[in-house]
């Protein structure tokens, strides 16, 4: 990306995360509750605890609020990344410390796996919704779910229902459901099965089951035998970025479990994601995983154009409520007028599998105990919680430029601007 659209040096380009990380940051409460809440559980490997406690405790197992993180190790290899480019891993010095790490550990990673990798460009999968292209990464990604849930309600006139009333809740959670039914029965369709999925005529038949008022039931996360498994947390991570040259970038990283594998590799400040559990393993799933094949991913970055021209980023973390949060916050945007903060803090809900639904409590108390007679087995939460995601946008006035940003309060998002 840097060659391609950048006019910045990798070493000017990494030069903020190197200072960052060599000077670097005060703790937030965010951060103290997710050092502190793992600390625990990786003391009880101890091939994995010291290096990790030295890198981000400095080698006390806490943290507290106001504390300095400092990575000096991870800023010197942000330095040598700033040099060297990507094959300071595919093959280089990084690759070959990772390499031989996991090997002490009893890993299998090789140094000819990282050699092979190989960055590819994609065409974005695209859909419209109200007169926006909403552009979203394609399979493997799982972002298709979040297109084709939009598809099946731009079919109502949502605008003109009561904003987070029954009827409201109850159309966008059937939805949502028959939407993530369809990505858990082929989670990464053909190009030909997709155009399908998101056909006309497809599409109908799923607003019509909308419309029959039955109880749906089914899983929102990944195919299971087990109907109602919980699913494992996640961390992920999503900013939005716009530039004053019209430049719009969203994007979705995820380490996996919080700290990743909680693997840190000494001498580089780097830990290990361990994102590959969300590989689908069971020998009788239709979307079992296959050696050399491509790992789905519950993400949806989305950037939506307006007559060819940008008009929002919108990202979130959330493991499988990603698909989710997406909808949730683009309707109260789009089809009721909220400004993009409004619309992010506006109450959500998270489906989970079977017909359980657990939702923010800022709801109101009356819509939910209805809404548990039409098929929903509603769990009230507190008001504010990061189970139903964490998400960061930015908002571009078509007629204007003028840009909004717009970060989520359940998290530790902020907007900048300069």
């Amino acid at each position: 990306m840097s060659r391609a659209h950048g006019r910045k040096s990798m070493r000017e380009a990494l030069a903020p995360a190197i200072a960052l990380a060599r000077g670097g940051f005060p703790l937030i409460e965010f951060n103290v509750d997710e050092i502190n809440g793992v600390s625990a559980e990786l003391r009880g490997h101890a091939a994995l605890y010291d290096a990790w406690a030295r890198n981000y405790t400095a080698g006390t197992g806490g943290a507290t609020p106001g504390a300095i993180l400092k990575q000096p190790d991870l800023a010197a290899t942000l330095e040598s990344l700033a040099e060297s480019g990507a094959t300071l891993l595919h093959g280089g010095a990084l690759g070959r410390a990772v390499v031989a790490h996991l090997h002490s550990l009893g890993g299998c990673l090789t140094l000819g796996d990282l050699e092979r990798v190989r960055p590819v460009w994609q065409e974005p999968l695209v859909a419209s919704y109200r007169g926006l292209a909403i552009h979203v990464p394609p399979p493997s990604c799982e972002a298709f779910q979040y297109l084709l849930t939009l598809r099946i309600l731009e079919g109502f006139d949502i605008a003109a229902m009561e904003r987070n009333g029954v009827a409201y809740l109850d159309l966008v959670w059937r939805a949502i459901r028959l939407a993530a039914g369809v990505r858990i029965a082929d989670n990464n369709p053909t190009p030909e099965r997709l155009a399908h999925m998101l056909s006309d005529g497809h599409v109908e038949t799923l607003r019509a089951r909308v419309r029959d008022g039955v109880p749906v039931v089914g899983p929102t996360e990944q195919w299971t035998e087990t109907p109602g498994a919980a699913a494992a947390e996640g961390h992920t991570t999503s900013f939005s970025i716009a530039d004053r040259d019209g430049n719009v970038v969203c994007l979705t990283q995820s380490l996996g479990s919080v700290f990743g594998s909680g693997v840190v590799v000494p001498g580089t400040g780097v830990c290990l994601n361990n994102f590959l559990y969300w590989a689908d393993v069971n020998p009788r799933s239709p979307n079992r995983s296959k050696p050399g094949g491509p790992l789905p991913v519950c993400v949806a970055p989305s950037v939506a154009l307006r007559d060819g021209r940008p008009v929002l980023a919108l990202g979130t973390p959330g493991s499988y409520g990603i698909l989710q949060t997406q909808v949730q916050a683009l309707l109260q945007h789009v089809d009721f007028g909220l400004p993009l903060q409004a619309a992010i803090e506006a109450p959500r809900a998270r489906l989970m599998d079977g017909v359980e639904v657990v939702a923010e409590g800022r709801f109101a108390p009356a819509v939910l105990a209805t809404l548990g007679g039409r098929g929903h087995a509603v769990e009230t939460l507190p008001g504010w919680t990061m189970k139903v995601g964490g998400m960061q946008g930015v908002a571009i006035d078509p007629a204007t430029g003028a840009m909004t940003g717009a970060a989520d309060p359940r998290r530790d998002g902020y907007v900048v601007a300069v």
